[in-house]
């Protein structure tokens, strides 16, 4: 359940350096991926009601990681989370390595992931292939 950064000078990636940091899809990576972010995004250069938003765009982004990316496989692959700055615009990154899955077509109390983060973001990017999938997430500040 480790999470890894890229080596550097042994402290955490801090705004507006670029973050990015990897764990295992599973559940409980989730909350310190989550976490990471919080502490990257916290500071007085953003509002707490847009860190709340991303942060909870992410973690249903990392969610929908640990549970739909790795249905067809025996074991859990890993999931990464960037992020970085664009002049005025936060753009944060959930990839892995694993199947993208479409949506089901009976009921269900699910699916509801992708269009909560789009409310919460102003844009949501998602790239599939056979590598694993990649959602952006994108917020434009000063709006």
């Amino acid at each position: 359940m480790a999470t890894t950064e890229p080596p550097g000078n042994g402290t955490a990636a801090q705004w507006p350096d670029p973050l990015k940091v990897s764990a295992a899809a599973e559940g409980g990576c989730v909350r310190l991926l989550r976490r990471r972010l919080a502490q990257w995004l916290r500071g007085d250069h953003l509002g707490e009601d847009v860190v709340e938003d991303l942060v909870l765009a992410v973690s249903e982004a990392l969610e929908n990681c640990c549970d739909h990316a790795f249905e067809q496989s025996s074991s859990a692959g890993t999931m990464t989370l960037s992020a970085r700055l664009v002049e005025q615009t936060v753009l944060i990154t959930v990839a892995d390595d694993g199947r993208w899955q479409q949506a089901g077509t009976g009921p269900s109390h699910r699916g509801r992931g992708l269009a909560m983060m789009r409310e919460l973001v102003d844009d949501v990017v998602i790239e599939t292939g056979p590598d694993g999938t990649q959602l952006a997430l994108i917020r434009h500040l000063g709006r």
